[in-house]
């Protein structure tokens, strides 16, 4: 019996793979306008035709740059059937839903599921989570972690000091040169 359930035990936990989602932020000190690249990355993923979750941030201090996405997935803007990975904002942060109709597309495997900037808006400490991952395909549970940050502090920046003008300069070697002058006469 007991070889029994070993085998069973072993059986099964070969056959429960889990996908794996990273997030990976570029930075976690940044200052108000600059960028932070999110890279989302899947592993271990099983053929899957559609799924979708919530990339949560506050979106008053961090702004998605929609023309940096890119994936390594069909995106849904370049196929004819929108069959693919679309990304839309929400009052949360971004959607991101894979659906396709198509047996030529899908996700599976290891693979770049997106990668994005936002672009600091704020100052401010701002945390990043995903929430409502679903798979309706495999019905698989992905886990998700974070090889870095989880959040991002935004400072405001140096203050840059303003570089004294020329003619203040040319204004001040005029006095030198007159004071030298005044005083070998």
């Amino acid at each position: 019996m007991k070889k029994f359930i070993a085998m069973l035990t072993l059986l099964v936990g070969f056959n429960a793979t889990a996908g794996l989602l990273t997030i990976d932020l570029s930075a976690d000190e940044v200052s108000v306008g600059d960028s932070v690249l999110v890279t989302i990355s899947a592993s271990e993923f099983e053929e899957s035709f559609d799924f979708g979750f919530n990339f949560n941030f506050d979106d008053s201090g961090m702004i998605y740059q929609e023309s940096s996405l890119t994936s390594g997935l069909a995106l849904s803007i370049d196929t004819p059937m929108f069959d693919g990975l679309e990304v839309v904002t929400e009052d949360f942060g971004l959607n991101l839903t894979f659906l396709s109709d198509d047996d030529s597309i899908f996700a599976a495997g290891n693979f770049v599921l997106a990668s994005f900037y936002l672009i600091a808006d704020a100052t401010g400490s701002f945390d990043f989570s995903i929430t409502d991952l679903y798979d309706d395909w495999t019905w698989v549970d992905h886990t998700v972690d974070f090889s870095g940050a989880s959040s991002v502090n935004v400072s405001a920046g140096s203050t840059s000091v303003p570089e004294p003008s020329s003619a203040a300069l040319l204004l001040l070697a005029g006095f030198a040169f007159a004071s030298s002058r005044r005083k070998k006469q």
